[in-house]
């Protein structure tokens, strides 16, 4: 099967065909005419943010799609479509390489499902590199965006679902922690399959001043709003959502709670809002099943803050990932 029979067969059942995808058959896509087209990007890279020779492309594909919907969610866009480069590795022969792609393109089909979105079209190429996926997704918004810089003074700091399980993962498939078969699994997952909360990132410009997703490290990425606000924050370690069996890697010194704030790849939000606005936030939180917690709150020291249960400050070295 060559390059332009697996768009034709395997891609082409993912698209929009007629409609924006112009069929894949001309060398780019076309988008509705909406009031703000908010357009983000990610890659994946084998090695990297998932296990080299990694079999399971299903996983991989849905993965990908996520890590890009938490950047829209974050933003309160509402997804439209999508476009797809894969650069595959030479070393994989052609069966294999058809078995990958199927199984991947599975793993898109159930995701666009679940988010209401399309493919809009993309690009293939051969290399002697690993592995690289990288999808540039396209969403709007009607009424105003949800931008970093829009922290004020006073806000209270939320954060959605728990932070440092996708980390502990990674640990674990990097043989670095071993648990228990149940808790390995449990963690593994969340590190592979990341659960953005793409609904009710959608009704953040209802109530939310500033936000961005938890991708490099929850300190990284609120240092990202306070930097782009031009404030600071303070936030207590005792509110900081784990989950009760990551607790108790704590208390048994298996894991630290500097590598949790830090490790990323959560695909949580973190966002800011006035005071007035918490019933509002827990009601939406409450219609869309997603947990919620206060964790501090925006001050005029242009300074990341972070305090113990005794209130006093704990420093940090590494603030998360680093791109460069």
């Amino acid at each position: 099967m060559n390059e332009y029979e697996v768009i034709k067969k395997i891609f082409y059942p993912l698209s929009f065909k007629k409609n924006f995808s112009l069929d894949l058959d001309d060398d780019a896509a076309f988008l509705p005419n909406k009031k703000q087209i908010i357009v983000g990007t990610d890659s994946i890279v084998e090695g990297d943010h998932f296990e080299k020779n990694e079999k399971n492309s299903l996983l991989i594909a849905k993965k990908l799609l996520r890590v890009n919907l938490s950047d829209l969610a974050s933003m309160g866009a509402k997804p439209f479509g999508y476009t797809l480069n894969l650069s595959l590795p030479r070393k994989l022969n052609k069966k294999k390489l058809l078995k990958w792609i199927k199984l991947f393109a599975k793993g898109l089909r159930e995701d666009q499902s679940k988010y209401q979105i399309k493919l809009l079209g993309g690009d293939t190429v051969i290399t002697n590199g690993p592995l690289i996926l990288s999808i540039t997704l396209f969403g709007y918004k009607k009424k105003k965006i949800v931008k970093r810089s829009g922290a004020n003074l006073c806000d209270d700091i939320y954060v959605t679902g728990n932070i440092g399980d996708s980390g502990i993962g990674y640990k674990i498939l990097l043989k670095k922690l071993n648990l228990n078969r149940n808790l390995n699994n449990y963690y593994i997952n969340q590190h592979k399959l990341p659960n953005p909360p793409i609904e009710f990132g959608k009704k953040l410009v209802e109530f939310a001043n500033a936000a961005t997703d938890i991708s490099d490290g929850l300190l990284a990425d609120l240092n990202n709003i306070i930097l782009s606000s031009k404030y600071g924050a303070k936030i207590y370690l005792e509110n900081i959502p784990f989950t009760k069996q990551t607790k108790k890697l704590l208390n048994l010194k298996k894991i630290d709670t500097d590598y949790l704030l830090t490790c990323g790849e959560d695909y949580q939000l973190i966002f800011t809002a006035k005071k007035s606005n918490s019933k509002k936030i827990f009601f939406f939180a409450k219609k869309n099943s997603v947990k919620v917690t206060k964790i501090g709150n925006i001050i005029k020291k242009k300074k990341l803050i972070i305090l113990n249960k005794n209130n006093e400050e704990l420093s940090f070295e590494n603030l998360g990932f680093k791109h460069f």
